[in-house]
């Protein structure tokens, strides 16, 4: 897959067109900057333009291009053909967590993988904006789609941060939505607007809040967060398996306060008229059960399911992940 160091210019897209046989086609979409320097060179070529004048084109150019950073595109990865289905990856992963599955999906579905700021900017090594919110993660996949001439409604499947992302897309564009999935979406506001306080939610908030989009992220940080989502009190987290990525992604953090500052929208809730289903792993943290069921309740149109395991269930149960979401979609 093409790495991105520019990810708010550029959007990546990798399709493999099963039809034509083993072939990769990698499509690099140039988005405002490429052009305006396409314009700018035929500018130059056509009037001989003399140094002043060119400055003048730039500065215009720019005053052009800073307003579309509002309306920036995600990375994405695309395999397969047929009905639109957009994946979601939960908030320090990166669509990588989605190989197995899109394999599986793209047999029946033109499967969609975004990538969230939040991972791009991390890797670039880059700080997010401070103005950065779930709203700027949603609006960029109306954005996207635009710019990959998706017009159908999509099937939506969000994980963790992704579903909560999934969640604000879907309330404020119920037209570009067929089918809405969450898994374990870390709704707060709806807890607490319910009068409800789940065990390890009040932690999960308040530690959650110090992930501001440029915040210095501790190991302290990482440990706290990881024995929230798991059980710590019969193992030292730090000889996890899986310590040593965690530790070496930890800026992945950073924009997190996104979920702590999220406002639900009950109205928009009630009246969102698309099919949902919410996946729960059996094993999973209270917070999140609690916070499930309570979504359940509000959707007019919400059927539940759960799937063995934790939080991470859809990785560590990939299998029954994808039999769960085709019955549902079939």
């Amino acid at each position: 897959m093409v790495s991105s160091t520019s990810p708010i210019s550029l959007i990546y897209v990798d399709h493999m067109n099963k039809a034509a046989g083993e072939t990769n086609h990698r499509v690099l979409i140039h988005t405002a900057t490429v052009y305006a320097g396409y314009l700018l060179n035929s500018l130059i070529c056509k009037y001989n333009l003399k140094p002043w004048a060119m400055k003048i084109v730039l500065l215009f150019l720019v005053c052009l291009y800073l307003p579309a950073q509002s309306q920036s595109t995600k990375k994405v990865l695309i395999e397969g053909d047929g009905a639109p289905l957009v994946l979601l990856n939960g908030g320090t992963a990166d669509m990588s967590v989605f190989n197995v599955h899109s394999k599986e999906l793209s047999r029946k579905y033109k499967v969609i993988r975004m990538e969230q700021f939040n991972i791009q900017y991390a890797g670039s090594g880059v700080l997010l904006p401070k103005n950065y919110s779930v709203r700027t993660e949603s609006e960029a996949i109306n954005f996207t789609l635009d710019s990959l001439r998706i017009r159908e409604p999509v099937i939506i499947v969000g994980h963790s941060y992704g579903g909560l992302i999934a969640f604000d897309f879907a309330l404020n564009h119920p037209d570009r939505v067929r089918s809405l999935i969450l898994i374990e979406p870390p709704v707060f506001n709806l807890a607490e607007k319910r009068n409800q306080s789940p065990e390890g939610m009040k932690e999960m908030k308040a530690l959650s809040k110090q992930f501001t989009p440029q915040a210095e992220i501790t190991e302290e940080m990482v440990k706290q967060f990881r024995c929230e989502l798991m059980n710590c009190d019969t193992f030292d987290i730090r000889k996890h398996p899986l310590w040593p990525t965690w530790l070496k992604q930890k800026n992945r953090l950073r924009g997190l306060s996104a979920v702590s500052n999220y406002e639900v929208d009950l109205k928009k809730t009630h009246q969102f008229g698309k099919p949902v289903l919410i996946i729960t792993g059996t094993q999973t943290v209270p917070f999140h059960k609690k916070i499930d069921e309570l979504l359940a309740a509000e959707f007019p149109l919400a059927k539940t399911a759960t799937i063995p395991g934790g939080h991470t269930a859809i990785n560590t149960s990939p299998k029954e992940f994808i039999e769960c979401l085709l019955r549902y979609l079939e």
